[in-house]
C-alpha cells in the first residue's frame, strides 16, 4: 500500500489473519483555525464542506465545528466522510468512536423523510461495487422514549437502541461507538454478525439477531458522519465534534462486560460557548 496516498491520518499497525489490521483518526490538530476540516491531513476525507477547525469546543487540542444552513439537507456539507484504506468484509470487525458537542439549543431533531438524524454510517457493497445499504446508527424521532435506532439497510429491519436516561445531553462532550462484525448471518443463527453500541463507554445495546451484510461476498469500503439531515435542519446552527477513530484492530481498552472498545473517557471542561444560533 502506498502510505502517501491516506491523507487522514492513517496508521497501519499488524497483521490480523489474513486482513491489514488499520487505524484511522481524525484529531483535527493539524489544520489551520477558520479553514476547512475536509480533505486535509487530519480531517475528513470528503463531503465535509461546512466543516472547519476550531478550539471553540474541544476535548484535547483542536476540533471540528459543523455547522448546516435552515432546510438544508446539508448533503456534502454537513459532517463528513472517511474512505478505509483496505476493504473489510465477512469476519472482519471494525470500532467506529466520536466525541460529540452540542450545544444548549441544538435541534437535533429530524421533522421529515423519516424523522430521523442519520448519525454514525458504515457503507456495505456488493463484490461487483453495487450499493448494499449503510449499518446505520440514527438519533430518533423527536417524540420517541427511545434515544437511537440503529439498522441494516440491506436487511430493513429497525432496533430501538437507549432509554429515554441515553438522550443527547447538550452542552457537554459525549462518546458514541458502534463495533460492527460483519456477517450475512446473524450470530443467533450460528454466523458471526453482530453490532456493539456504547455511550460514554456504557453498552446501550448489544444486537445478534441481525445480520450486517447483505450476501458473504459483499465489503465495507468507508464510514460517514452525519452527511445528510433527513427533512433538513430545522434551524441554522452548528455543533462540534473531536477525536473520531476507525480501527480493524482490538482496542485496548475494555466495558464493564469485558468487551473490547476504544477507551472513551469525557473531560467535560466548563462550556466555552453556549450560543450556536447564528443570524
Amino acid at each position: 500500500m502506498n502510505l502517501k496516498s491516506i491523507s487522514f491520518g492513517l496508521l497501519l499497525t499488524s497483521l490480523t489473519g489474513p486482513t491489514l489490521a488499520w487505524t484511522v483518526s481524525a484529531d483535527f490538530d493539524s489544520g489551520e483555525l477558520g479553514t476547512k476540516a475536509d480533505r486535509g491531513g487530519d480531517g475528513f476525507s470528503g463531503a465535509g464542506g461546512n466543516s472547519i477547525y476550531t478550539n471553540e469546543q474541544t476535548v484535547s487540542g483542536n476540533a471540528a465545528k459543523l455547522t448546516i444552513e435552515k432546510g438544508s439537507t446539508g448533503y456534502g456539507r454537513w459532517g463528513g466522510g472517511f474512505m478505509f484504506p483496505e476493504k473489510i468484509g465477512s469476519g472482519d470487525t471494525i470500532w467506529y468512536q466520536v466525541y460529540t458537542y452540542f450545544p444548549v439549543g441544538f435541534d437535533h431533531y429530524s421533522y421529515s423523510e423519516g424523522n430521523r438524524l442519520k448519525f454514525l454510517r458504515i457503507h456495505t457493497k456488493s463484490s461487483s461495487g453495487s450499493n448494499h445499504g449503510y449499518v446505520d446508527f440514527y438519533i430518533d424521532r423527536h417524540d420517541n422514549p427511545n434515544a437511537f435506532k440503529w439498522i441494516y439497510e440491506g436487511a430493513a429491519q429497525w432496533r430501538n437502541v437507549g432509554n429515554p436516561e441515553d438522550l443527547i445531553v447538550l452542552g457537554q462532550w459525549e462518546s458514541y461507538q458502534m463495533r460492527v462484525t460483519f456477517d450475512d448471518v446473524p450470530r443467533d443463527l450460528g454466523g458471526n454478525a453482530e453490532v456493539y453500541i456504547w455511550k460514554n463507554g456504557t453498552l446501550l445495546q448489544h444486537i445478534t439477531n441481525r445480520k450486517t451484510l447483505k450476501t458473504d461476498t459483499d465489503y465495507s469500503d468507508r464510514a460517514l458522519l452525519f452527511t445528510y439531515w433527513n427533512g433538513g435542519s430545522p434551524k441554522t446552527q452548528s455543533m462540534y465534534v473531536d477525536n473520531i477513530t476507525l480501527t480493524t484492530e482490538t482496542p485496548a481498552g475494555f466495558d464493564a462486560q469485558g468487551t473490547a472498545l476504544i477507551p472513551s473517557p469525557i473531560p467535560n471542561p466548563p462550556a466555552k460557548i453556549n450560543i450556536l444560533e447564528i443570524q
